[in-house]
């Protein structure tokens, strides 16, 4: 049971968390300082320091909020016997809050080309994600569903990859790139290629 304690710990960190997506909106990465987070947020500038090491870590802990609505909305998309809808449906909920926050999403992306402190923490949080489209590749293979010769991993690799340079070509485009169109067209390719032998199709599943 959570205490009150480790409540007051969690809603600190989410308002200090908040208050500097707002300003990194607002002023961009480079412009906003902890002494603005601090002010936003209504809390002591060391109190920032104990719940994040740094500024580019507020700005990484974004990766790990998506993953955590991933978890929560697990019911949204963890459901039917096509491991290709289950991903597509993955990305949907990850780009509801990317298309309600292009501004900050453009801050995002070009910052982590910028800060390797940023770019690092990222990656572990895409480490996360893609073990998840491999969970979900392992399994439609046990079940015969896809080919058991491609590694999981190596493919789930590929869909994040699709996701993350999908999102990048987006955000460059200022919005106007087709961000799901693409997705899907991508992930169509990718899970034609892992078909076995018309499973998917003949069972309806793609």
């Amino acid at each position: 049971m959570t205490t009150r304690r480790e409540r007051k710990k969690r809603e600190t960190r989410q308002k200090i968390f908040n208050a500097a997506i707002k300003l990194f909106k607002e002023h961009g990465f480079e412009s906003t300082t902890i002494d603005m987070i601090s002010e936003e947020a209504d809390v002591a500038r060391g109190t920032i320091f104990l719940h994040f090491a740094s500024k580019e870590a507020i700005l990484a802990h974004w990766g790990y909020d998506r993953l955590q609505e991933i978890e929560e909305r697990r019911d949204e998309w963890d459901y039917g016997d096509s491991c290709k809808q289950r991903v597509l449906r993955i990305y949907k909920i990850l780009n509801e809050v990317n298309i309600q926050n292009y501004d900050f999403m453009k801050v995002l992306l070009e910052s982590s080309m910028k800060h390797r402190q940023i770019f690092d923490s990222e990656k572990n949080a895409n480490v996360e994600l893609r073990q998840l489209f491999a969970d979900l590749i392992e399994e439609a293979q046990d079940k015969g569903r896809l080919k058991t010769k491609f590694n999981p991993l190596v493919v789930a690799n590929m869909l994040e990859n699709i996701y993350y340079n999908a999102l990048y070509d987006w955000v460059r485009s200022e919005g106007a790139w087709p961000l799901e169109e693409i997705m899907d067209e991508k992930v169509s390719i990718v899970f034609e290629g892992m078909d076995n032998e018309g499973v998917l199709t003949t069972k309806g599943l793609t």
